[in-house]
């Protein structure tokens, strides 16, 4: 079970998570204001849409502008690279760079690293993470297929080598099966790994049940769009038909 601000990942329903993709600090800070009034319980700042992602002190005042409109909603922050659906690219340098001074403003609560990255950065910055006690996820995307069980159980096991406090997959199925293999996955995959939390999506409209179905398979998190217009992953939908559609699900439990 993870702590961020009062959210509790791992216990209870999945939570509901949304990713603010403004370009620009205006709008960044209207999504901030719309992610509350959905009632989102944490927020993903995607920084590979910001068109000033490698202007540092922009960064920052923006940070903080955010963390003060978000009032206490915990900020997960990441930078997508376009090998993994992302919207910029970004060299190893600038990468670690970019996560080191996030880790260290002590205004964001989570991290998000991806996997093939990993092995590239300086073993400092996931120890650092680790001494500041904030919470990392691990991720993998994959917008071809869904790879064999034993792909997937060892890129989950190569997470849990690097420290990962949630492990994230998140690939495109080919036909039902690959959906319900991934689902079946998740729900299993306390047998297999020791990582804390896990959360996967099935990407993509034959997907969409695997976002929704969190409270069978174990999956921590899932992710809606504030819009129809600020979908970031195929298959997304929106945080208030996501949460209308878990409340449905799970009869009259609060999520």
């Amino acid at each position: 079970m993870i702590h961020v601000k009062g959210v509790s990942l791992g216990t209870g329903q999945s939570k509901i998570c949304t990713p603010m993709i403004g370009e620009t600090r205006e709008e960044l800070l209207r999504e901030a204001i719309l992610a509350k009034e959905v009632g989102a319980d944490l927020v993903e700042w995607r920084i590979d849409y910001y068109e000033d992602v490698f202007q540092q002190e922009i960064v920052m005042e923006t940070l903080v502008l955010l963390h003060e409109m978000l009032d206490g909603l915990p900020i997960l922050f990441t930078f997508r690279t376009m090998a993994e659906g992302g919207n910029r690219e970004i060299t190893i340098h600038a990468y670690h760079k970019l996560y080191q001074q996030m880790i260290r403003s002590g205004l964001v609560d989570m991290v998000d690293l991806e996997l093939f990255q990993i092995e590239s950065l300086e073993k400092e910055l996931l120890a650092e993470i680790k001494q500041l006690a904030i919470p990392m996820i691990i991720s993998s995307y994959n917008f071809k297929e869904t790879p064999a069980d034993p792909v997937l159980l060892y890129q989950l096991n190569m997470m849990e080598y690097f420290g990962a406090d949630i492990g994230k997959l998140a690939v495109m199925p080919n036909n039902e099966r690959d959906v319900l293999r991934l689902m079946e996955l998740t729900r299993r995959a306390g047998a297999f790994v020791s990582i804390p939390l896990v959360t996967t999506m099935s990407m993509g409209v034959l997907g969409m049940i695997s976002r929704l179905s969190g409270n069978l398979t174990g999956s921590v998190m899932t992710f809606g769009a504030l819009t129809t217009e600020k979908i970031s992953a195929p298959g997304q939908i929106t945080v208030k038909e996501l949460r209308s559609i878990i409340k449905l699900l799970n009869g009259s439990n609060q999520i």
